[in-house]
């Protein structure tokens, strides 16, 4: 079934539990990903960057979604990631979307607060969930001084936004996966204790299996994983389209790489659904 993160989230607080959200790269990964979701009966976000929706069209990436979510009987959303402009969760909520990320977490807190604001209304009144950014999640690269999230900004961030999710700082980078990253325990404990509104996990890859588990007990109910699966997709890709002839059915080939990153999201389910 189509559905916003909200049941999703409040049943995974009662539970417990985590959500899953694994990153769309291409329309060809869609089904697969809801399907094993189901065959796992596990509920799932399927989240696209802003520049992938645009590559596949934001419509047709929604019509496909619904079609998949409504042959199955777990809860799929369909969410847009780090939009960092009004125009762009516009054009995902119009194209039928039923979650979005509003991220202006390089700007001021004041500014921050006041898009997102805009982008909460939004969000409502297309009927459609919605996730925000306080404190910055890295991007691959390992820093050294870590602008994490400030716990008290965070309480002043939900109470004036109202969002359903908060992804937070706490030390996780996008695209890490050469190596583990050692995220601050410690502030998102702090977080949790004065906020109740579900935590994200970005840059959920990176991020040794055992602290994944903590981040759920602190809190955390959504996790995202994107660059563990597309490169469990490019390696099998290598290997598939390497030994391949000519004349081989692309379908086939395609297939065998969607299993490998099916393989994949079976591991992130099992770690999150503890």
């Amino acid at each position: 079934m189509y559905s916003t993160m909200l049941p999703m989230l409040a049943q995974a607080k009662k539970d417990g539990k985590g959500v899953p959200a694994f990153n769309i790269h291409a329309l060809e990964v869609v089904p697969m990903m809801a399907r094993t979701a189901a065959e796992k009966k596990c509920p799932v976000i399927l989240q696209v960057s802003v520049s992938t929706a645009k590559y596949i069209g934001f419509r047709l990436l929604s019509l496909m979604v619904k079609d998949v979510a409504g042959e199955l009987d777990i809860p799929v959303a369909l969410h847009l990631d780090h939009a960092s402009k009004l125009e762009d969760i516009e054009g995902a909520l119009a194209g039928g979307f039923s979650s979005v990320m509003y991220d202006g977490s390089r700007l001021p807190l004041d500014e921050n607060i006041a898009n997102t604001q805009k982008a909460v209304k939004l969000a409502r009144d297309a009927g459609a969930s919605i996730e925000a950014e306080l404190g910055i999640v890295g991007r691959g690269k390992i820093i050294e001084s870590y602008p994490y999230t400030d716990p008290d900004d965070a309480v002043q961030f939900v109470k004036e936004t109202g969002v359903d999710a908060l992804a937070v700082g706490i030390g996780t980078h996008h695209g890490q996966y050469k190596a583990k990253t050692n995220i601050n325990l410690d502030v998102l404990r702090a977080i949790h204790e004065k906020v109740d509104t579900p935590l994200v996990l970005h840059g959920g890859t990176g991020v040794r299996e055992e602290d994944v588990r903590t981040c759920i007990r602190l809190g955390m109910l959504k996790l995202n994983f994107g660059t563990e699966l597309n490169v469990s997709w490019v390696r099998r890709a290598k290997e598939v389209f390497g030994e391949c002839e000519p004349d081989e059915s692309l379908r086939e080939l395609m297939i065998r790489c969607n299993d490998a990153m099916a393989d994949t999201i079976r591991k992130k389910i099992d770690l999150v659904r503890f």
